[in-house]
């Protein structure tokens, strides 16, 4: 039966998505003849009610069940990360106070050097007025006790002597004593 193929296979014509005057397929198709068309107001049959067409049943949305993996043993190198990271950190928070402390302490220290080198500009001027040449020159000049070179003058310096060499009776004490005598030593033993 279910070979059997139906003779009576009805064939729609369509405008768009409405399908209209079913024909069936052994008929051949006859268009009207002149005669039988009618001009003017023509009048149509009425079509047929039309059922509502059930809609489709909605499944309800199955979620696809996903296999949770259970949690496993952190990796050491997560935690070996971790801490290098908090390391890091904490190097940079501690390298960014001292700095703040040098940088402070570089402030004072160029406030003290301004001070200082005030302090030694007025002592120079002090000093420059204790030792002043010109008026320790005209105090010898005055007593006698020097005297201005002639044009003619010449002064010679004799150095034809031999060196010398001044032993003082105290350089046997201290270190210096200690050394000497242990050098003497050894070069008892050597000989």
């Amino acid at each position: 039966m279910a070979t059997q193929h139906r003779n009576d296979t009805r064939r729609y014509r369509t405008y768009g998505s409405a399908a209209y005057q079913p024909e069936f397929e052994q008929e051949p198709v006859q268009r009207p003849s002149r005669r039988e068309q009618v001009s003017g107001n023509t009048v149509r049959r009425p079509e047929p009610r039309r059922r509502p067409q059930p809609l489709p049943r909605r499944r309800p949305a199955v979620r696809p069940s996903i296999q949770v993996r259970p949690q496993g043993a952190v990796a050491p190198f997560t935690v070996v990360g971790l801490f290098v990271v908090l390391a890091c950190a904490w190097l940079l928070v501690v390298s960014s106070a001292q700095l703040a402390v040098a940088n402070n302490d570089i402030v004072e220290l160029r406030s003290t050097l301004s001070d200082l080198q005030d302090e030694n500009r007025s002592l120079q001027a002090k000093y420059e007025l204790v030792y002043d040449l010109e008026a320790i020159e005209k105090q010898f000049l005055s007593n006698g006790a020097m005297v201005h070179p002639g044009t003619g003058q010449t002064v010679y310096l004799d150095l034809s002597g031999g060196d010398s060499v001044v032993y003082y009776d105290g350089a046997g004490d201290g270190l210096s004593g200690l050394l000497q005598r242990a050098e003497q030593f050894f070069a008892d033993l050597l000989s």
